[in-house]
């Protein structure tokens, strides 16, 4: 367990600078997912104004929400691409129609338009890794312990956690264990998966702040920084 808050610890320290940040953040994967679609202006604001402008905060992201990011982000192309093909297929059917020459070209219009998001969303791992990786610290640093711990984790009904999920829930409890209080540790998810009693109290033991919603963990943190 030493070695492996150390490990930790000494990761932070190293993307810092040799110093522990004030406030640290650990994101899901939906936040990441959030910043890259552009879907919630108070993550777009944390990312793209807060972080820059406060050298003594600090971001990280556990290393499986990196492979859970291509994974939502393939499904998510998959839903849009369903969507237009079907979209297109009832858009031609309405072309038989007389008098409806204006629907249809609004619908066509659309339907093309949705290729741009297509195309968007496809590209979006590879270039939002690339931009964040100089905004926060995507941890890549092998935890053995973390994975012996999230298997035990998901195997437990009173936690009522998937494996991934359980990743993400013993990395987060690990950082603010091997920050030990130099630094405010908060946790801001979008999955409610994490609102077990078991889990909620395991993460306040260990002075853990978790936020649901990215307004509050916003406000948060202005007001922790200020």
């Amino acid at each position: 367990m030493d070695k492996t808050l150390r490990t930790i610890r000494s990761e932070i320290e190293k993307d810092k600078e040799g110093i522990i940040p004030d406030v640290t953040l650990v994101i899901d994967t939906n936040i990441l997912a959030d910043h890259a679609w552009s879907r919630d202006s108070n993550v777009t604001y944390l990312i793209d104004e807060i972080v820059p402008e406060h050298p003594d905060f600090l971001i990280v992201v556990p290393q499986i929400c990196r492979v859970e990011f291509k994974l939502i982000t393939k499904e998510e192309v998959n839903a849009w691409k369903t969507l237009q093909q079907e979209m297109t297929r009832k858009i031609n059917d309405l072309k038989r129609y007389n008098g409806f020459e204006e629907l249809y070209n609004g619908f066509k219009e659309n339907a093309d338009r949705l290729s741009g998001l297509i195309t968007k969303l496809k590209e979006a791992p590879t270039e939002e890794i690339e931009i964040l990786s100089n905004l926060m610290l995507f941890f890549s640093q092998s935890l053995p312990e973390q994975y012996e711990t999230a298997y035990y984790v998901s195997k437990d009904p009173e936690y009522g956690l998937l494996f991934d999920d359980a990743l993400i829930f013993s990395f987060v409890k690990l950082v603010g264990q091997s920050l030990g209080g130099a630094s405010k540790v908060l946790f801001l998810t979008k999955d409610r998966d994490f609102e077990v009693e078991k889990v909620m109290k395991e993460l306040n033991e260990t002075d853990i702040e978790v936020y649901f919603n990215s307004g509050k963990c916003l406000q948060r943190i202005k007001d922790l920084l200020t």
